[in-house]
């Protein structure tokens, strides 16, 4: 049994989730760009050091997260996913064995039921048996139509 009721966000989210994506790269180029101008002399305004050494720590930090926490929530996203998938198939695991627990109840309920509408039968046979006469056949197939009916349904 597929079960397709998978999780999935909205459009909307979609289009954030890329946008995000795409401003922290613009972000971190803007930065590496300016700081190889700096570190080249290119810049003109940015040539002091000091200057350099101040924006240095920004670049590291948006470094950090570009490279660390972007990874790390798309990692979050797929784990996430996954649990939905194996939680889906638990529940239809555990649907799958509450139908075989029913039907097997069912079967023993038929079989049960048989064996009630034969113990007539079999009691009737050693009655006609014991007595010899020829004529005790009626139960026993009165008895094996009710249990084929029983069997059948």
């Amino acid at each position: 049994m597929a079960n397709n009721l998978t999780h999935t966000p909205p459009r909307s989210q979609e289009v954030a989730d890329v946008l995000k994506s795409w401003v922290m790269v613009a972000l971190t180029l803007v930065f590496v760009v300016l700081y190889a101008a700096a570190l080249t002399g290119w810049l003109r305004p940015l040539t002091d050091e000091k200057m350099v050494t101040r924006l240095e720590p920004i670049i590291f930090v948006i470094f950090g997260y570009y490279f660390g926490r972007l990874p790390g929530q798309q990692n979050e996203k797929t784990l996430k996913d996954e649990v939905g998938r194996q939680t889906q198939r638990a529940d239809a695991a555990e649907h799958a064995k509450e139908q075989a627990q029913q039907a097997r109840e069912a079967l023993e309920e038929k079989v049960k039921n048989a064996k009630a509408a034969l113990i007539p039968a079999a009691s009737a046979k050693s009655l006609v048996e014991g007595a010899g006469a020829s004529g005790g056949a009626e139960p026993l197939r009165t008895s094996a139509a009710i249990t084929l009916n029983i069997l059948n349904s």
